[in-house]
């Protein structure tokens, strides 16, 4: 969706940033998303206002979720046999820690610490 909102009306969750079944992260998003969207709410007497910064602060994280479940498509349905023998390849070495640790970067993305930043802000305008 080019935006999110309309006067009053806003989309939330996977109606505005469906990221994809790869990306597996559409319930995380969207609770999530919900909680920014209140906090805005809260700190703004400006429903408009509220809903614009909504979607300036959540739009990226939801944007990089989508882009990395379409990078991960290719682990989830390789294009060809040696796409499946690095997919099985790895998959034998996931307990190794430094391995687990890019696997699951590579899957999920990067993490993002925006609530952590909201809450230590509480009062603040973001």
């Amino acid at each position: 969706m080019p935006a999110w909102s309309t006067e009053r009306v806003v989309l939330i969750g996977e109606a505005s940033y469906a990221v994809s079944l790869l990306a597996g992260q559409g319930a995380s998003l969207g609770i999530a998303g919900a909680y920014i969207l209140a906090d805005q709410l809260a700190r703004d007497q400006s429903i408009g206002q509220a809903l614009v910064r909504y979607e300036k602060l959540w739009r990226p994280v939801a944007e990089e979720k989508q882009k990395t479940g379409r990078g991960s498509a290719r682990w989830f349905a390789p294009r060809s046999t040696v796409d499946l023998q690095i997919r099985r390849a790895s998959m034998r070495m996931v307990n190794l820690p430094v391995i687990n640790r890019r696997l699951v970067a590579r899957l999920a993305g990067k993490p993002n610490n925006l609530i952590t930043t909201l809450t230590q802000s509480e009062g603040q305008v973001v």
